[in-house]
């Protein structure tokens, strides 16, 4: 797996005035380029996020707020230059690095990042500019390239479930514009802004707490979306987290958690099924396919949890 190298992008390093001695010569992180750096004497890292720099900034906002309310999240640095920036094409921030230790699956980490993010998604709304959730529009072509996909992949990689995994998703998956997608887009569900990439690779645990160091993704979204991701997507990429899934107790832990601060209403809890069900056909889905690029399906760490994806049944994480 190539990581990026730093050479490749001295006009970052340059606007955040980071000496040469102060860089990395890669990416800390193997999806995307994220340098941990020393600037103005501390330890720092620089990233590029998502979005235009308008978006960017108003996540900055809404992370100062989070922070202002004693939220566990990063904030951009104070600096004499933009952050969040411009740079090219694309848009970079510098965030403090957090000290402290990864995920550890224990039953106190997963309480504990369920009480985060019923925090976040208690917190106050945010303010303006804030990227606005995006609803598909699948056509007949792009359910056929996923269920191409699937099958591809998972004859490479899993030939066991080939046809069972297909068998099971591809109705939902051609259904998806009539029945799954409707009655959460239409069902007046409550909105927050919301991580959209809660998992616990972007936790760092400072004394027992985490703290979200990636929030860049964020948007305005149905909060139930986002709780269903960390449901399916909340061990992924985490190499100190258990190749797999929540488990029952775990689910129970992690949800208990987040409702002692959200009060999650009947329509939600009612639409929380199809709520799942959604996000295992959107970003489920995806990271099944998308694994493969990465070589992910050869990690016996990562093939575990991407097995337990494939076959999970919605039921697994139950609200009521």
């Amino acid at each position: 797996m190539a990581y990026d190298r730093a050479a490749d992008f001295a006009d970052v390093f340059q606007h955040f005035a980071v000496g040469e001695a102060g860089r990395p010569e890669h990416s800390c992180y193997p999806y995307a380029p994220v340098f941990p750096v020393r600037l103005d004497g501390g330890k720092a890292v620089i990233k590029r996020t998502t979005g235009p720099v308008t978006a960017a900034a108003a996540i900055a906002r809404w992370v100062e707020g989070l922070a202002g309310e004693d939220v566990g999240v990063v904030t951009p640095l104070p600096l004499p230059v933009d952050n969040p920036a411009p740079i090219g094409d694309q848009v970079w921030v510098a965030y403090p690095w957090v000290d402290g230790r990864p995920y550890t699956g224990s039953a106190d980490d997963v309480a504990a990042a369920g009480d985060l993010l019923g925090r976040i998604h208690a917190a106050r709304p945010a303010g303006p500019g804030m990227p606005e959730f995006g609803w598909p529009d699948h056509d007949a072509a792009s359910v056929e390239e996923d269920v191409a996909g699937l099958r591809r992949v998972l004859g490479e990689h899993a030939p066991d479930l080939r046809d069972e995994v297909p068998a099971r998703l591809e109705p939902w998956l051609e259904s998806f514009m009539a029945e799954t997608l409707p009655p959460v887009r239409d069902g007046g569900l409550p909105r927050a802004a919301v991580s959209m990439d809660y998992k616990a690779n972007n936790l760092v645990y400072v004394d027992g707490a985490p703290v979200l160091v990636d929030p860049d993704n964020a948007e305005y979204a149905p909060r139930v979306l986002d709780l269903a991701l960390a449901a399916l997507l909340f061990h992924n990429e985490m190499a100190t987290a258990p190749p797999r899934l929540f488990t029952a107790d775990e689910w129970s832990a992690f949800s208990s958690a987040y409702r002692r601060h959200v009060r999650l209403t009947e329509a939600e809890l009612a639409l929380w099924p199809v709520a799942v069900r959604y996000m295992l056909l959107e970003w489920g889905v995806w990271t099944l396919i998308d694994a493969a690029e990465w070589n992910d399906w050869d990690d016996p760490h990562k093939r575990g949890f991407l097995r337990d994806l494939a076959t999970v049944d919605p039921g697994r994480f139950p609200l009521r």
